[in-house]
């Protein structure tokens, strides 16, 4: 009997073990990015929902950093000021891959080459109200340069694999880690010079 259950035990500890690593997995030097060369000519947006402020605080360093013209996603249902009252709410739209409403729509999405979309990573995945924002244009050929905000590397590339989902048409680069400055990421990845 005690082998069946330390059998069991073990078996069970390797799968969890499994399952946590599938969507572990992000190393910041191995993205699945595009390459591009610098062009100042670029038209630039920073598109971002920020619930708490702290994607906005970082959309706010890539505005600084880039010149670039900015977009703040809202949700047409506002989540509560602390998501974690929304708890249920936002794990059942990530979970079921659903897609809230967006409070407006940017008119001039076609005038811009790089767009920088920009979310926390709620339940595994972006805020769906960044999906819902990104599938609404024809984004074919864009520059993406997606960003987040999280305590930890978890489920970053689910985050990542999720916005190239949405945008299968696009060129995508490298997320910034939270690892170096702002301006040496958009250096790193051609945005600036």
């Amino acid at each position: 009997m005690k082998r069946i259950l330390f059998f069991l035990l073990a078996l069970s500890a390797i799968m969890l073990i499994t399952a946590c690593s599938k969507n572990d997995d992000f190393d910041p030097d191995n993205q699945n990015s595009d390459e591009i060369q610098y062009d100042g000519n670029r038209k630039i947006l920073v598109s971002y929902f920020s619930a708490t402020g702290n994607t906005g605080r970082l959309a706010e360093q890539i505005i600084a950093a880039t010149g670039a013209d900015a977009f703040r996603i809202e949700a047409a249902e506002p989540y509560a000021a602390n998501p974690y009252d929304d708890s249920d709410w936002i794990q059942n739209e990530s979970y079921n891959n659903l897609r809230p409403g967006v409070a407006a729509l940017l008119d001039n999405m076609e005038k811009y080459d790089v767009i920088f979309i920009g979310s926390p990573i709620w339940w595994h995945n972006p805020a769906m109200v960044v999906c819902t924002f990104l599938e609404s244009y024809n984004l074919s050929g864009k520059i993406i340069v997606p960003f987040f905000t999280y305590g930890a590397t978890t489920y970053l590339q689910q985050s990542l694999d999720k916005i190239y989902e949405v945008t299968p048409e696009s060129l995508h680069l490298d997320t910034y880690s939270g690892s170096g400055s702002v301006e040496d990421w958009l250096r790193g990845i051609h945005i600036i010079e």
